[in-house]
């Protein structure tokens, strides 16, 4: 006897099945001056805001950002995660986001959303951004933008530690050339050079990376280094900070080109 077909009402069906979550995807136009500045590129999709999945549209993301007070300098900053190309990343927003966006296609939510449930998150106010330079042979540069004591009370060996060899250079000729003269003027050169680079550490290392023909390419928020070279490597497999060493070419043995040869014949004219 055959089962006859039973029919489901669209409405219970509908109520059953899993709600679709709509992630907002950055637009060209429209992105604010923060976005800009942080290396927010068009189709990045906004997953995130301090560790918990954002869902809303473009007016609940300016409620999230509503107790911003402009008059507090060293207030901690909203941490915001990101994907991009299938890489999950975080950047420090000190003032709001604003952008245009467009919601994600449902294909896309459900790929995010599984990876979100994979991501960790440390304590936000844990997180600064790394600022990464690189050249077009992708040899890059990184640096954190949070202001570093060792700049003030230490310029030689912070210059030392970020390797701008040229500035070092022209500071230990001033040094040395008060020393010589008088100790009272190298003690008012020391103090004059320590809070000049104070001020300027981060507008240094900027330069000096644009110096070494490195362009601004990425922006990360990240709990340490390390931490950020490995999104960096996630984002872009093939790109080399100080240190790293490139693999060298694998050689094939005969049976590996014999099988390549195969694969691509050549074609005799």
């Amino acid at each position: 006897m055959a089962l006859e077909d039973e029919q489901i009402d669209p409405q219970v069906a509908e109520a059953e099945a899993p709600p679709i979550r709509q992630f907002l995807k950055v637009q060209k136009q429209g992105m604010g001056r923060a976005a800009v500045a942080q290396r927010i590129k068009e189709n990045d999709i906004l997953v995130a805001i301090d560790g918990e999945l954002f869902l809303g549209d473009k007016e609940t993301l300016k409620a999230v950002f509503e107790d911003y007070d402009p008059t507090m300098v060293d207030d901690v900053a909203w941490l915001v995660t990101f994907w991009r190309d299938g890489v999950f990343f975080n950047v420090c927003f000190h003032t709001p986001l604003r952008a245009n966006f467009d919601f994600v296609s449902p294909e896309e939510a459900i790929e995010v959303s599984e990876g979100f449930k994979k991501l960790q998150f440390e304590p936000i106010e844990t997180y600064q951004n790394f600022e990464i330079f690189r050249d077009l042979r992708k040899n890059a540069a990184m640096h954190p933008t949070a202001p570093d004591p060792l700049a003030t009370y230490a310029p030689l060996l912070w210059m030392l530690g970020n390797r701008l060899y040229y500035p070092m250079l022209a500071i230990t000729i001033v040094y040395s050339i008060t020393a010589v003269t008088h100790i009272l003027l190298f003690i008012l050169g020391y103090i004059l050079v320590g809070l000049y680079v104070k001020r300027a550490q981060l507008n240094l290392l900027r330069s000096y990376h644009l110096f070494e023909d490195k362009f601004y390419w990425m922006v990360i928020g990240a709990t340490n280094e390390i931490e950020a070279r490995q999104t960096c490597r996630a984002l872009d497999p093939g790109v080399l900070f100080p240190f790293d060493k490139a693999e060298p070419p694998q050689k094939l043995n005969r049976i590996q080109r014999r099988a390549l040869r195969e694969q691509h014949p050549t074609t005799e004219t």
